[in-house]
């Protein structure tokens, strides 16, 4: 008998980090297993929008009622208790489910600490796998009681990305005559660490005249920034980028910053890492758990711009590293972080349930 698969996710042609995940891992997942997908959410003012869901959902456990599901939460008012009441659906329903809590939001861990943690065991409680992106987000889970399987797992990325990218013609560049690049590739929001990144890189600028500040992304700040520091000609401004675009810039920089004030674990940091550069960093949301200080890269302190110069110097000061840094990182994104790698794992657990003995 061809073993089924229900994957409930947000609208695959949405962007953000689970759609992209998962447009990832489906195609090869699909070579293994029959898959039905579920598209949920994203009905904007819609009041009956929640209502739907629950329908269709229900309509696919009954029409075709699959041997394991996952279902795709992030840890928020709307979508904790929409995929709360799947699990509830799937549990009443005796088919085993996986959890993927993507997002973690804070705020809403001390509601359901305080309030919701009941309806957390009734539902979620029940799955046998939950896979979280964080050692936090799992202590959590136990605090709440739950007492199954807890997998700390990665985002991926595509294989593709770096299909005609050679970190050994990367690091050749490195001696020649040209400048250092510091990429910043994400939303240009206070949130992210701009303002500290371009206040470090202001004083940086003064003993390294061989230095370029890359700064990719758009946001409302965009044109304030540009105005504020017009005068630094090696400030390059990309605006919003991607496909090969993106890549282009992965490609041409040396090291990648992103001193965030919160994170779960960012895509474009994992693209950084496989385009070999050595990551400045903060240590926050799943980074903590994920991240190798002095192997990876370093961490800053958070809201720092005193803290970034300095690390940043160090590494400029220290081409090997850069180099050495940059090698771990490849290789580490190569090896684990490739979509091809993710979905043997997925693929692993979704076994367990099919056949748990």
């Amino acid at each position: 008998m061809c073993s089924k698969l229900l994957i409930s996710l947000p609208k695959l042609s949405a962007q953000g980090g689970v759609s992209s995940y998962w447009n990832a891992i489906l195609p090869l997942l699909n070579q293994e297993i029959s898959l039905k997908t579920l598209e949920v959410g994203g009905h904007g003012l819609n009041p009956f929008g929640l209502l739907l869901d629950q329908w269709r959902f229900q309509r696919a456990l009954s029409n075709t009622p699959p041997n394991v599901a996952i279902i795709n939460p992030s840890l928020g008012l709307n979508s904790f208790f929409r995929d709360g009441l799947f699990a509830q659906k799937l549990n009443k329903a005796k088919i085993p489910f996986i959890v993927f809590f993507h997002g973690w939001h804070h705020e809403f861990e001390q509601k359901v600490s305080q309030k919701y943690y009941r309806f957390f065991r009734n539902s979620f409680g029940h799955a046998s796998t939950i896979l979280v992106l964080s050692h936090e987000a799992k202590r959590t889970l136990q605090t709440w009681g739950y007492q199954g399987n807890i997998v700390v797992e990665t985002t991926t990325l595509e294989a593709s990305l770096i299909e005609h990218f050679s970190f050994e013609k990367k690091i050749s560049t490195l001696h020649q005559h040209r400048p250092l690049r510091i990429l910043f590739l994400a939303r240009l929001i206070k949130e992210k660490g701009i303002y500290e990144l371009l206040d470090a890189f202001r004083s940086l600028s003064q003993r390294f005249k061989n230095l370029e500040l890359v700064i990719a992304g758009d946001g409302a700040i965009l044109n304030e920034l540009k105005t504020e520091y017009q005068e630094f000609k090696n400030i390059i401004w990309k605006g919003h980028v991607q496909g090969e675009a993106k890549i282009a810039l992965f490609s041409s920089a040396d090291i990648y910053v992103l001193p965030s004030y919160s994170e779960g674990l960012p895509i474009s940091l994992l693209e950084a890492m496989a385009f070999g550069l050595p990551i400045i960093t903060t240590p926050v949301g799943g980074l903590k758990t994920f991240f190798q200080e002095g192997k990876m890269g370093y961490t800053v302190e958070v809201g720092s711009a005193k803290s970034l110069q300095e690390v940043l110097e160090k590494l400029l000061h220290n081409q090997h590293r850069i180099i050495e840094m940059g090698h771990y990182n490849h290789h580490y994104a190569k090896t684990h972080l490739l979509n091809h790698s993710v979905a043997q794992r997925i693929l692993h657990y979704i076994n367990k349930e099919i056949n748990p003995t």
